[in-house]
């Protein structure tokens, strides 16, 4: 164990001055490597003496991950390119970045246009903000090492941390960030390597080689992830029947152009939701912040919105998504540009309410959040089945 605190980092802490610092990254994907180059970036700004930074992969490549590391045509960002810079405080960073590829490919972006690039691109990013990290860190004389290693264990306290790999060797670490992405699912773990049964849509060669372009195919969920599932499909000029079903059969909402910009916020607002918790302390939920959203909502509309009518829950799915379309090609959405506009200055307010009553803001979060429902003639409910409707709902939508 070292003989001092990572968390005690104080400037009258003199033996930290004089000891090296270490900082352990586990998983470099999309969040491993925003995390990397943020961490240098600051420490290149105060590099103290003696930074030691660690960065845990299993795979042989950095900066692909799953969601990135495809190569599937259908598979696109889920948001505008002006909102997926990796750095948090540079949005546009991704944007800046690739009008300069465009333009060096001699296909230049409209500056004012609309950007939804191949997720392939994305991860060309990816990598490029880590070389240029990797690069600022061995000016700046940050020791950064590289592990191709699955870390399988963790012991340690807030004072420091030892991991383990799988292989049995070791590393000391001040500090662990786990990046690992989204855990591989097991809700139907025993159909694990029975034929036809994919657990994920990623990686998708695995859909390609086992599945034959006439097979009827059942996707469970209608969400992002099952809307890739069926572009990868569709890519491969699959013919068969594609079934999507889920307990509430609802399709993403479709993101409008530029959510970013256009709308000045008069209620939820950083001040009146720090107000709301000083003034009612404990009793402060995500009542009070739905009621804000909602004042916010109305105030946008310039009139009273009937909240039951925007519920989707017993919709028509494909009726949803053409009004979504239409909604999002005259630019006439305000849900989207208010949480946009709001994503920044509330997430550390509200980061303990939702921790405290997840469940509470998932449900409170229906009417503004629904998507699209379609109901089986037995009664199930499952989004459409068919093809168009599903390349339909590949347009841009909310969220990564």
């Amino acid at each position: 164990m070292a003989p001092y605190s990572a968390r005690a980092l104080s400037p009258f802490v003199s033996e930290w001055d004089i000891m090296p610092k270490t900082l352990t990254i586990i998983g470099m994907g999309a969040c491993g490597v925003a995390a990397f180059a943020e961490a240098v970036t600051r420490l290149c700004y105060d590099p103290g003496d003696g930074w030691i930074i660690h960065l845990v992969e299993r795979d042989d490549e950095l900066a692909r991950g799953l969601a990135f590391g495809t190569e599937q045509p259908g598979h696109r960002l889920n948001t505008e390119s002006r909102l997926m810079g990796l750095y948090d405080r540079e949005p546009g960073h991704f944007r800046t970045w690739l009008e300069a590829r465009r333009a060096a490919a001699g296909t230049p972006l409209d500056p004012d246009g609309v950007e939804y690039p191949e997720r392939r691109e994305y991860r060309l990013y990816m990598q490029d903000v880590l070389d240029r990290a990797l690069d600022q860190a061995r000016r700046a004389g940050i020791d950064v090492r590289i592990h191709h290693q699955e870390a399988v264990s963790i012991e340690g306290d807030h004072d420091a941390a030892t991991i383990t790999f799988s292989d049995g060797s070791t590393i000391a670490t001040d500090v662990v960030l786990l990046t690992i992405g989204t855990p591989d699912p097991d809700r139907f773990g025993t159909l694990n390597g029975e034929p036809g049964y994919f657990d994920s849509p990623y990686p998708a060669d695995r859909m390609t080689r086992g599945i034959d372009s006439d097979q009827s195919v059942v996707i469970l969920g209608s969400g992002l992830s099952a809307i890739d599932a069926v572009m990868t499909l569709l890519d491969e000029g699959h013919r068969g029947h594609i079934h999507l079903i889920s307990k509430e059969g609802l399709l993403p909402r479709v993101e409008i152009p530029a959510p970013e910009t256009g709308y000045d916020r008069q209620h939820l607002t950083l001040e009146n939701v720090h107000r709301h918790i000083r003034e009612r302390g404990a009793a402060f939920s995500v009542v009070d912040l739905f009621r804000l959203f909602r004042m916010e909502a109305e105030t946008a509309e310039g009139r009273t919105i009937d909240w039951q009518a925007e519920d989707r829950a017993d919709g028509d799915a494909q009726a949803a998504l053409l009004h979504d379309i239409a909604a999002a090609d005259a630019g006439d959405e305000p849900f989207q540009r208010i949480l946009t506009a709001a994503r920044h200055d509330l997430d550390r307010d509200l980061e303990p309410v939702a921790a405290r009553r997840p469940e509470t803001v998932r449900a409170m979060a229906g009417a503004a959040f629904r998507r699209g429902t379609v109901r089986h003639a037995d009664g199930e409910r499952a989004a459409p089945r068919r093809c168009d409707d599903a390349r339909a709902a590949q347009r841009p939508r909310a969220g990564r």
